[in-house]
């Protein structure tokens, strides 16, 4: 699946979670996967809890994981 092909799938809010880390702080990012016609997993779907039915981030795997695994730098970067 290419990337813009990930923008044609919006899973439902009943397929989304919030961040285990967050959920506790109101609005948050919330995360589903995005399958392909196989069930294979092929990106995930990065959306804001308190307004579901904007758009959202698609991220193909390898974009995903290169941002988690970053995180720590991004959050030095801004202070946190």
């Amino acid at each position: 699946m290419e990337k813009q092909d990930l923008y044609n799938v919006t899973p439902p809010v009943s397929e989304r979670f919030k961040s285990p880390f967050s959920e506790t702080n109101g609005s948050c990012a919330t995360f589903a996967p995005i399958m392909d016609a196989g069930g294979k997993l092929v990106g995930i779907f990065m959306g804001d809890s308190q307004n579901p039915d904007i758009l959202g981030v698609r991220l193909t795997l390898p974009e995903f994981v290169a941002m988690a695994d970053g995180m720590g730098d991004i959050r030095k970067r801004f202070g946190l």
